[in-house]
């Protein structure tokens, strides 16, 4: 099994994401580090831990990190993700995260699973970069990291040229991604193609909680007054990526992040042949779709 650390904001498609990280016999999830993003930092960490609970997971740790980024502020989406930036009613937590910060624990995970540990990055970096700031050793430590972000040959979905989780922090986003860490760039040139519609439904099967409140989730997406037609599997797709790479093409790049052009900030500029990131330009867009369902609708 993989060791894994999820990095998250969750967030919808987050919750789907950990929720199949959970049910996947493929990874051993050591945690999850929350961060401001798509909610604000709050949010994000109560929704992780009352999903927990919910699935009757507190012997997973959440750890909480960054409210900010490392310049500027988070741009939230509650108007995607809803109320509390999940968009279905779970009971408040009663746990707490852990008295440690996410870049803290990212970096003794990293050390005490030296070569094995496997960060899957949902929301903005910041964690990341500020563990590597704490601990420049980091970039040897870590096997590799996924991450779902960037445009690197297709527009962006927050402006012409950003995708949401690197404008939120291009900054951060650009130390991670030039640290020299091997990294899997899952980003909108293949989760782009890879959604769920509301004539798909009930989208996931099965009696277990993972599936009932995927159907709740998709379902509050997906409804009559939303107005969106898809469901872009942003987030699921980082764990099908972790979990069977083999379902994605990939070319080898160097890709830096533009922090300084306010006009252009957030756009991931890839070049392309050598270089530490794996670009995923291509998917098995039904073969990643059944791997979503079949893990949501898992009850390991």
């Amino acid at each position: 099994m993989t060791k894994v650390l999820i990095d998250t904001d969750p967030g919808t498609d987050d919750a789907l994401a950990m929720m199949m990280a959970l049910n996947s016999p493929d990874l051993d999830v050591l945690g999850f580090t929350t961060v401001g993003g798509n909610a604000r930092l709050a949010d994000t960490t109560r929704n992780a831990l009352r999903l927990l609970e919910y699935l009757g997971r507190t012997d997973v740790p959440v750890f909480r990190g960054s409210a900010r980024p490392l310049r500027g502020k988070f741009q939230y989406a509650y108007d995607v993700h809803g109320a509390a930036g999940l968009g279905v009613r779970l009971r408040s937590p009663v746990t707490a995260p852990h008295a440690k910060r996410a870049p803290q624990v990212i970096m003794e995970m990293a050390s005490v699973h030296r070569g094995e540990l496997t960060v899957i990055a949902l929301g903005p970096l910041t964690n990341i970069a500020r563990a590597l700031v704490l601990e420049p050793r980091l970039a040897a430590w870590i096997k590799q990291i996924v991450v779902m972000g960037g445009a690197a040959g297709v527009p962006g979905n927050v402006t012409p040229h950003a995708e949401f989780n690197i404008y939120n922090d291009p900054v951060a986003a650009d130390a991670v991604l030039s640290s020299g860490i091997p990294v899997t760039l899952v980003g909108l040139d293949v989760t782009s193609q890879t959604y769920l519609t509301a004539a798909a439904r009930p989208w996931v099967r099965g009696d277990s909680p993972a599936a009932r409140l995927s159907r709740r989730i998709l379902a509050g997406s997906l409804g009559p007054t939303t107005g969106l037609g898809r469901f872009h599997l942003h987030d699921p797709l980082a764990v099908v990526a972790a979990v069977r790479p083999c379902l994605f093409t990939y070319q080898q790049a160097a890709v830096a992040v533009e922090t300084a052009d306010p006009g252009r900030t957030g756009r991931t500029v890839a070049s392309y042949g050598c270089g530490p990131v794996a670009v995923a330009v291509g998917v098995d867009v039904a073969r990643a779709k059944a791997m979503t369902v079949e893990l949501l609708g898992a009850s390991i």
